[in-house]
């Protein structure tokens, strides 16, 4: 879908012979302001949310998907629009972890899903928890619940969807509490600690919320205990007490369960009569967009069969839909990996708001955290964005788009370099067109590490629907569990939300009495 302000703005070049001129500018500027002047802020409470997590999607990472996206449609691209920035409200969180300045997913995923901060590879815990060392006693006091058990406690119907692992950071942080993030499987859990907590899997499984949710769609099928063939995601713990967990969770009944391992069996679900959704479609990760197989499905197909799950609840649901694989892109310095992920992210959003009416669904599209990852040089406008950020030829060519640090450094290194600053990398013009076409090509990084970090900035929040305007501004990442919280009436947050609700529906229902008098009136006065 192709946002109108776009269509205006192509249609204003048409007519202006091309030239971006003042009145061209003018003109688009009026459009603009129309369009932000016909907002009302929606003040209703919101029945259902989706909250949608590109993992590692900075600021770089959303404007530099924006032009991939409009380049891929033959247009230059910097006009281009993301669906979700066409959203009303955008805010910016603030990352860090209690003891980090630079953040990773498990503390960043706990803020947004619980409002509460914590530390670095930690998950559903508070600050108090201490990394990596499990105190039983410690943990009961530190625990957080999520927005997921906030949903279910409300009534509504709960679901996650990711590309990566079930039991990765992201998603894990929405059901489990547990001191370190890696401690996927019982594998992986240190000998001292297998008394102290279940691993993060059987958390899925056996505790709640996680035992509750109505619509589980990822990859671990190796951390839930069993294996597949033909998928080349190796990494991954694998179960040492011999359990498949999937069983456990078909024969937990409330209703009919159906476990999935497909596409073509994801699409042919009768959403009608299933009540609980588990679909594992990897061993470990769902391969990225651009090599993923017919057997794996894309997001958007995944986000579009939870929504029509949850949606069969009269309260309503609460889904939260991870872009996982966009961070790992990032992580190995594949630029074109990463934002083919972030644009099959928008895609998902793109469907989750066709299918939904902004005036009882709250949409919330951000970021866990950034990466060290630049949009830098003087490209000429419509120039690729893959391509090279040169302003003249009488420099050695460099990439648009490269990273501060990670294993791209080796790629581009140039052995046996002399004293010249600008000898110490291979001139990147040596590279074939198919060799930088290949998903698994490597952007320069001028720091060499093995994995590449995360950034610390501040990252965008978007939103639109039911008081999606609580999102404006510079906040705590922490925060913004508890604007959802108030949206939906659900959490710590019903205590403010909830005398607003009653007064707002006594006056809907003192209006209702008022049109119904004045009916009966009028009926009397024709009589």
């Amino acid at each position: 879908m192709t946002s109108w302000l776009v269509m205006f703005s192509c249609l204003l070049i048409a007519v202006s012979g091309g030239v971006e001129d003042k009145a061209f500018w003018k003109q688009q500027g009026q459009a603009r302001l129309k369009y932000s002047l016909q907002h009302k802020n929606v003040e209703k409470f919101a029945k259902n949310v989706i909250f949608f997590v590109g993992d590692g999607m900075g600021m770089s990472t959303v404007t530099a998907a924006r032009i991939y996206k409009g380049q891929r449609q033959g247009r230059t691209g910097e006009e281009t629009e993301l669906v979700y920035e066409k959203f009303p409200f955008v805010g910016l969180s603030k990352t860090y972890n209690v003891d980090r300045q630079v953040p990773d997913s498990a503390g960043t995923a706990t803020a947004m899903f619980s409002g509460v901060k914590t530390n670095y590879g930690v998950l559903g815990l508070d600050a108090r928890a201490a990394p990596m060392d499990c105190d039983a006693s410690q943990n009961a006091w530190s625990s957080v619940d999520s927005l997921a058990t906030w949903g279910q406690d409300s009534g509504r119907h709960v679901g996650l969807v990711t590309t990566t692992s079930v039991t990765h950071a992201t998603p894990a942080a929405f059901y489990s509490h547990i001191n370190h993030r890696d401690w996927e499987c019982d594998t992986k859990i240190p000998a001292k600690h297998k008394s102290c907590v279940k691993d993060i899997a059987r958390q899925l499984v056996e505790d709640s919320p996680g035992s509750a949710l109505r619509v589980i769609l990822a990859g671990g099928q190796r951390m839930m205990g069993f294996t597949s063939e033909g998928d080349d995601n190796n990494d991954g713990c694998k179960r040492g007490d011999g359990r498949n967990l999937t069983e456990d969770w078909l024969k937990a009944g409330g209703g009919k369960r159906e476990l999935v391992t497909t596409k073509q069996d994801l699409l042919n679900v009768d959403v009608g009569s299933t009540d609980y959704l588990m679909g594992l479609f990897s061993r470990c990760h769902i391969p990225y967009k651009s090599v993923r197989g017919e057997g794996h499905p894309s997001l958007v197909n995944m986000t579009v069969q939870a929504i029509k799950v949850l949606s069969k609840n009269p309260a309503g649901f609460i889904l939260m839909v991870e872009g996982g694989r966009i961070d790992h892109g990032h992580h190995d310095n594949f630029a074109r990996l990463a934002l083919e992920e972030a644009v099959e992210l928008e895609q998902a959003v793109e469907a989750a708001v066709e299918m939904t009416d902004p005036e009882n669904t709250l949409i919330v599209v951000t970021a866990d955290h950034s990466h060290s990852f630049t949009f830098n040089g003087y490209p000429l406008r419509g120039n690729d964005i893959l391509g090279f950020a040169n302003e003249t030829e009488e420099v050695t060519q460099y990439e648009t788009l490269s990273y501060a640090n990670g294993p791209g450094y080796f790629s581009h290194r140039l052995n046996g370099t002399d004293s010249s600053p600008n000898n110490t990398w291979k001139d990147v013009a040596t590279f074939t067109a198919e060799e930088r076409a290949d998903p698994y090509y490597r952007s320069v990084a001028t720091f060499y590490l093995d994995h590449e970090t995360h950034g610390g900035e501040d990252v965008p929040v978007f939103a639109r629907g039911p008081f999606a305007h609580l999102l404006a501004g510079v906040y705590e990442q922490s925060y913004i569990a508890h604007a959802i919280g108030y949206a939906a009436c659900i959490g710590p947050s019903q205590k403010l939300c909830a005398p607003r609700r009653v007064s707002s529906e006594a006056g809907v229902g003192a209006i209702k009495s008022l049109r119904l008098l004045g009916l009966m009136g009028a009926v009397l006065v024709i009589l």
